[in-house]
């Protein structure tokens, strides 16, 4: 599908908003929200007497994007007010769909950020780090050494796996030369 016609279905979905009071247009953007952040699909059956289920569909996919998109960019009040005036809604409802989504923004963004995350099979859940002192060795006497231990918890798919790594000074320094090279391209 070319990007005017899902830019379409986005602008045509919105304005089913338009067939809402202001009650009911909160409480279907609260229900979206809950669903963005919690990832539970929406029924039918509790906003059927709203819309057909074509426009229903329509509205889910077209409301899901436009709400996570307005705290993807980091719009202000007033650009998501504006961006809400384009599908030709009323002052009203633009005002009930601000009023849902403005206080749950963070919420939102954890939201955004854990799915973005989890796009991977597996993920960094925690990490901790220790600094041991090598004296010596079964064929040394006295080395007398830094290193650095990492261990890394990490998530893939609800497993915990537990990955430890030891590091002398020089392989920390070029770890961490790659971390920022890593962050610069960023």
């Amino acid at each position: 599908m070319a990007d005017g016609a899902i830019e379409d279905n986005h602008r045509k979905g919105l304005r089913l908003l338009k067939k809402c009071s202001k009650i009911e247009a909160e409480k279907v953007t609260h229900a979206l929200l809950d669903s963005i952040c919690s990832g539970k699909t929406l029924r039918y059956e509790i906003f059927g007497k709203l819309w057909t289920i074509e426009e229903w569909k329509l509205f889910q996919e077209a409301g899901k994007e436009e709400l996570m998109q307005f705290i993807a960019k980091g719009l202000s009040k007033e650009q998501i007010t504006t961006e809400l005036e384009r599908h030709s809604l009323s002052a009203e409802l633009n005002q009930a769909v601000l009023d849902c989504l403005w206080p749950r923004r963070e919420e939102m963004k954890q939201s955004l950020v854990q799915s973005t995350a989890m796009v991977s099979n597996a993920y960094l859940k925690d990490f901790d780090w220790k600094v041991k002192m090598i004296m010596a060795s079964d064929r040394l006497a006295s080395i007398r050494e830094p290193t650095l231990t990492l261990d890394f918890n990490i998530d893939e798919h609800g497993e915990e796996k537990h990955i430890s790594v030891e590091l002398t000074s020089d392989e920390l320094k070029n770890l961490i030369s790659s971390l920022e090279s890593a962050n610069k391209e960023y």
